[in-house]
């Protein structure tokens, strides 16, 4: 009875607990349901309905909330960012150093004097003009405070700031800007800026106004202007005749943002190192950079070893052969369109077969440009087909130089009396072999331009003799000498002096850059009149007539622009 009475007990014990958890279940769903009634009553369910929220959602309803909940982060996060971005402006570390390799080595770093591409990319870190060109491409103001231009467009005045110093801390005055005009105009100067400062003449007012007179209007002439000043108190003591040998061309004391701190020479006495700091008292805030080191390298090959190597820090330039074979990550590659363009320049005065404009045609429909664009320079450019490039005031696309053409070029050849026979691989007249000389700096892209050309001409029956300049001596050996028959060469046209110093009849000597030794009065007038022009309409027109003139001569052959 004791067992039985036991056995009951525990059942009712048993059913009272089961009772209890039902109870306990019905009140729980009851809560549920009275969170889940006050979550579709409110708008904004508060914490405690929230914790509830794995309650009631079955598991899809789960992993639904996770990814919006997830998306929802994202998003928030995107916006914040966004809003950071937006209301904050990147500013420059100041400090460092920076080290740059370039190709060649300096000779003449000095604003007036400069011929070559390192002299003048020196010079504009040292030297500062009355205006220059701001990151735009706008001309304004360096160190005049303003300057006035009468109606007329002949007389410009410009008055210099007060906080204008020299490297050796002397003050920059208006007799400054005389001299440098005086030394530039100076025929025994030899300066390669002499013929845009013909028609121009200079004049102190005070100590800090000087005042300019034209002969013409020359709408570039605030371009102009960007030429660098030199310290009279420091060049009048040096003869014109000795100015290339002066030290301040290896040591300059200019006024730009930066200042010479030292150098470093090689056991021949060229210059391999060259470094620059920045000057605390340039009137247009300090640069941000502290040092500018600038290491030279005779070729190709050995800066890009030196970029790949981190021995530099960047090359301002890279032919598109190398660019493939730089695996260091951290190099960035940049292409920059620049006002550069290649050519084929004729010089008759060493070859009498290029004085014929019939010969010069038959060279130029022989030359494949789309090949020399694929093959010499893997398609980073364009072809063109004048020196006035996509982009530029007087650009026509209608302007086109001959087509590609070899049979047209056979037949003019023939027509000349250039024959061909078993006996010979070239043509022939009155048992002459038919020669040409092509000439090109030591450079990839150009030596592949060339064998391109020579190619293409000795299919014709022309012999092509191949000449390979370094590019250390391609401008004192061949360009100032003009020493070629036919060269292959890049030119950077100036904004400030357009294509007049390319072209005209005045620059056919040294320091001019008339590398087709080109006299023409047509295209003479053509080019005055674009300096002369008083708006960019009438430009256009006289730029448009003088490529019209230019292509109908054939007096280059005009390749590509990269």
């Amino acid at each position: 009875m004791q067992k039985k009475s036991k056995t009951s007990l525990l059942s009712i014990f048993s059913w009272l607990k089961a009772s209890k958890n039902k109870i306990f279940t019905k009140q729980s769903e009851d809560i549920n349901q009275k969170i889940l009634t006050r979550l579709q009553s409110k708008r904004i369910p508060s914490w405690s309905q929230i914790k509830q929220l794995p309650k009631i959602l079955n598991k899809n309803e789960k992993i639904k909330l996770g990814v919006a909940l997830a998306v929802f982060l994202l998003a928030t996060i995107g916006l914040l960012n966004n809003l950071y971005r937006q209301n904050s402006i990147i500013v420059a570390t100041e400090g460092g150093t920076y080290t740059e390799g370039l190709i060649g080595s300096p000779n003449l770093i000095n604003p007036i004097l400069a011929t070559s591409d390192v002299d003048r990319d020196l010079a504009r870190l040292l030297f500062a003009g009355l205006m220059k060109t701001d990151a735009q491409g706008n001309i304004v103001p360096d160190l005049v405070n303003n300057y006035t231009v009468d109606a007329e467009q002949k007389i410009y005045t410009f008055e210099l700031r007060s906080d204008i110093y020299w490297h050796d801390h002397e003050p920059i005055t208006a007799d400054d800007i005389i001299f440098t005009v005086n030394r530039i105009k100076n025929p025994e100067f030899k300066s390669p800026l002499q013929n845009s400062f013909n028609g121009i003449s200079a004049t102190r007012i005070n100590d800090q106004t000087v005042q300019f007179a034209l002969t013409e209007a020359f709408a570039p002439f605030l371009s102009i202007m960007t030429i660098g000043i030199l310290p009279e108190h420091l060049w009048y003591s040096i003869p014109v005749f000795g100015t290339e040998l002066a030290e301040l061309n290896k040591k300059p004391i200019g006024s730009g943002p930066y200042q010479f701190q030292s150098l470093i020479k090689d056991t021949n006495g060229n210059i391999k190192s060259y470094t620059l700091t920045a000057y605390d008292q340039y009137h247009l805030n300090r640069p941000y950079i502290d040092e500018l080191v600038f290491k030279f390298y005779p070729d190709f090959d050995i800066a890009a070893a030196a970029l790949q190597n981190k021995n530099v820090n960047g090359l301002i330039y890279l032919p598109q052969s190398y660019k493939s074979e730089i695996k260091n990550k951290e190099v960035v590659i940049k292409n920059l369109q620049s006002p550069q363009y290649t050519a084929l320049f004729f010089n008759p005065n060493n070859n009498e077969l290029l004085a014929d404009i019939e010969f010069r045609k038959a060279l130029a429909t022989s030359i494949d440009k789309e090949r020399i664009l694929t093959e010499a320079i893997s398609n980073d450019g364009q072809v063109i087909h004048s020196p006035i490039l996509p982009g530029s005031l007087g650009y026509d696309p209608e302007i086109k130089d001959v087509e590609y053409d070899p049979n047209v070029a056979k037949s003019i050849l023939d027509t000349l009396g250039w024959g061909k026979n078993d006996e010979s691989d070239w043509r022939q007249k009155d048992e002459v072999d038919l020669v040409v000389k092509l000439t090109t700096v030591d450079q990839d892209e150009n030596i592949k331009t060339a064998s391109i050309i020579k190619e293409a001409w000795e299919a014709l029956g022309i012999k092509t003799e191949l000449v390979i300049i370094s590019k250390n001596k391609i401008l004192q050996d061949i360009i100032k000498p003009r020493d070629y028959q036919i060269l292959i060469f890049g030119e950077i046209m100036n904004s400030s002096s357009g294509p007049y110093p390319f072209w005209h009849s005045s620059q056919i000597k040294h320091p001019g850059l008339n590398l087709s030794v080109l006299t023409n009065k047509d295209i003479d007038t053509s080019l005055e009149n674009i300096r002369q022009a008083k708006n960019d309409v009438s430009k256009q027109e006289s730029l448009i007539t003088f490529q019209q003139k230019l292509l109908a001569e054939h007096f280059a052959i005009f390749l590509y622009n990269s």
